[in-house]
């Protein structure tokens, strides 16, 4: 390949291919005006047939472009690129350069030096790999110079001329060297050789503010090869295709019930490298609720023999309607009206669950569920039970009572006097009341209180006897009394 660079120049460059009608333009640069250091000529279109890359080795753009464009050198360049992707012109692409160190590489070539350095392991940046790039895109399509690697070279393949095998031209230069990615460099030239057309993407199943219910189909259409489709609803990605004709889930349709009934965004995206289409559709989700209804079918309800359950959905189409019985499919209905048959002779006498489950063709399912009871077995009579003895008559509680008090009805009483009672029952304390007032308790028999008269007031007072039962009973005894008032006391006697 390299001894065959001299031969190439001296024959026309393939022509780009005639399918290809995006011409690409020429990208932006500063034409900067010098005598010297290149030789004029009128090159036609026909006389270009090699593109060399070469690296400055060093120094600034500014620098580099002063001293190539002038005669400070014996040497020359096409373009200058800048590490930031800007593009001076130093020399006309009808007159020939003197970079390559070989004069008829140099008769039949286009010079471009990138600002750099040949071993830097930094490399060179991507923004001035894609300005060289647009540039020799155009110039491959301006002068027919095919893409690869024969007739876009590095400055190392330029042979010696005085020696066929040498490279580097007449100094042997090594740039644009090895941390130059070629690969990346080739691809991004086809790519702005050979523009694509431009990218379009558009639903054909969906339009912009449709009421959509269901599962509904969702294709798209592209203008431009695209490598695949994105659908995304509401933002969130949830299918990629990647071969055309582009669909959603595979032709399998959009499932509306997943989201919400509402407003919603749908939005597919074609791409294609760094090339995306896309385009939004706003549409109303409006799906009803999905039920099973039954009739004359209720919890607890009591069945016996061939049990006929009659059944219906609503809000969307089923597959059919399935009866389960404590978890197992006993009959099964799939065209309407839906009718479910259980023999319940095949089941025990008892509680059952009984499910019935219906599924939807947008893969919703409704579902009812009864606690049914068998009762095929009459239930035997239950024997009477023997009649349960009277229970014996719970003893009357006998009442306390005082029977007497040794204090009677209109006696006088002076001094110091004994008071006695006796009762009859339960007692467990006795009180010994004066005008209504304890003056003292006995708790055991015989029940009796010392009763000091000089305390009270002379005259009448009720006095009273009260027995208390250990239940809170009483019965209580009295008797009006009068108290004398003391005796006096006796006079002293005489003194002898």
């Amino acid at each position: 390949m390299l001894g065959a660079l001299v031969l190439c120049a001296l024959v026309p460059a393939a022509s780009a291919s005639a399918g290809d009608t995006a011409v690409p333009k020429r990208p932006p640069v500063t034409f900067v005006r010098g005598d010297g250091s290149y030789t004029k000529a009128s090159r036609s279109l026909h006389a270009v047939h090699f593109v060399v890359i070469h690296t400055t080795d060093g120094g600034s753009f500014a620098g580099n472009v002063w001293w190539l464009s002038g005669a400070h050198s014996h040497a020359s360049a096409h373009y200058v690129v800048s590490r930031d992707g800007h593009i001076d012109q130093l020399v006309h692409l009808s007159d020939i350069a003197w970079h390559a160190g070989n004069w008829k590489v140099n008769a039949h070539s286009i010079g471009i030096e990138h600002v750099g350095d040949t071993y830097d392991p930094a490399g060179f940046p991507l923004e001035q790999y894609r300005a060289s790039a647009r540039l020799v895109g155009w110039l491959v399509r301006r002068y027919g110079i095919p893409v690869d690697r024969e007739h876009i070279v590095g400055h190392y393949q330029v042979p010696d001329p005085n020696d066929p095998t040498q490279f580097g031209g007449s100094d042997h230069h090594t740039d644009p060297g090895p941390y130059w990615n070629w690969k990346l460099y080739m691809r991004l030239v086809r790519h702005y050789a050979f523009p694509l057309p431009p990218l379009l993407v558009r639903s054909m199943t969906i339009y912009r503010g449709q009421t959509l219910a269901g599962i509904v189909p969702w294709r798209v259409t592209t203008k431009g090869k695209a490598q695949r489709v994105d659908f995304k609803i509401d933002g969130r990605l949830l299918w990629s295709d990647h071969v055309a004709p582009f669909s959603f889930a595979g032709g399998g349709g959009w499932n509306t019930t997943a989201v919400d009934n509402g407003r919603h965004v749908l939005e597919v995206c074609a791409v294609r490298g760094e090339s995306k289409a896309v385009a939004r559709y706003v549409v109303n989700i409006r799906n009803h609720d999905f039920a099973l209804t039954t009739s004359a079918l209720r919890s607890w309800q009591k069945v016996r023999g061939i049990v006929r359950v009659h059944a219906n959905v609503r809000g969307a189409k089923t597959t059919g309607i399935v009866l389960y019985v404590d978890g197992r499919a006993i009959s099964r209905d799939r065209t309407a009206p839906y009718s479910l048959r259980w023999n319940t002779h095949r089941a025990r006498d008892g509680k059952h669950v009984v499910v019935l489950a219906a599924d939807a063709l947008d893969g919703r399912r409704a579902t009812r569920r009864v606690v049914l009871v068998v009762e095929n077995t009459p239930p035997r009579p239950k024997p009477r039970p023997k009649p349960r003895p009277k229970p014996a008559p719970k003893p009357v509680p006998v009442p306390p009572a005082v029977t007497s008090q040794t204090l009677a009805d209109g006696q006088t009483v002076q001094g110091t006097v004994g008071w006695e009672a006796r009762t009859t029952g339960p007692v467990v304390r006795v009180e010994f009341l004066v005008d209504g007032v304890v003056r003292g308790t006995a708790t055991s028999a015989p029940w009796s209180y010392t009763w000091d008269t000089t305390a009270e007031a002379p005259g009448a007072h009720v006095v009273a006897v009260r027995a208390v039962a250990a239940d809170g009973r009483t019965a209580e005894l009295s008797a009006t009394v009068t108290v004398a008032p003391p005796a006096p006391a006796p006079a002293p006697a005489a003194s002898p």
